[in-house]
């Protein structure tokens, strides 16, 4: 997604932009992610002083693999987006500026909207926050069936303690 700093500088009260960007980077880079639909981008652009801001929302369907039990699922990401511009020519930039030099008359924002989408996702994303995962002995999915597994672990230096209790 290309934004030219004329087509803004060019109306007082900035410009609407609404479009949709594909972002594969994300679904090859992240095991967990397994598909993602193109990134609707609400975003409003306005020129104020020197500085080109843009403000909006992004919103995309992610499909996931839960970190607990492996099964795949499909959530809504949103993600606020706002970003400052500053022609890197106009002025010098102390390093605590949070605004970003820009050369030319082109921004493209697909870098920074793929930052924000990121940020927006979770670190270790569950189908439901109950989510019983799978079992470490046999592999079976806890949330759909029960297994007889002994899952609890003793700590080996307890281990002489616990033969002690079982001949009583």
């Amino acid at each position: 997604m290309i934004l030219r700093w004329r087509d803004v500088h060019d109306q007082p009260r900035g410009i609407d932009i609404h479009d949709t960007v594909e972002l594969p980077n994300l679904v090859k880079d992240n095991r967990q992610v397994i598909a993602m639909s193109p990134a609707a981008a609400d975003l409003h652009a306005q020129l104020v002083s020197d500085t080109l801001t843009v403000d909006g929302k992004l919103q995309a369907q992610v499909t996931y693999r839960c970190s607990r039990c492996l099964t795949d699922y499909q959530d809504e990401l949103q993600a606020d987006f706002s970003e400052r511009f500053v022609r890197a020519a106009s002025t010098d930039l102390a390093d605590e500026d949070e605004r970003i030099p820009v050369i030319g008359d082109q921004i493209e924002l697909d870098p920074y909207l793929e930052q924000e989408i990121l940020l927006a996702m979770p670190y270790t994303p569950l189908c439901r926050a109950e989510c019983a995962g799978l079992c470490p002995e046999c592999g079976v999915n806890r949330n759909e069936h029960v297994c007889e597994c002994r899952t609890e672990r003793i700590d080996p230096r307890l281990a002489d303690l616990a033969k002690l209790l079982e001949q009583e």
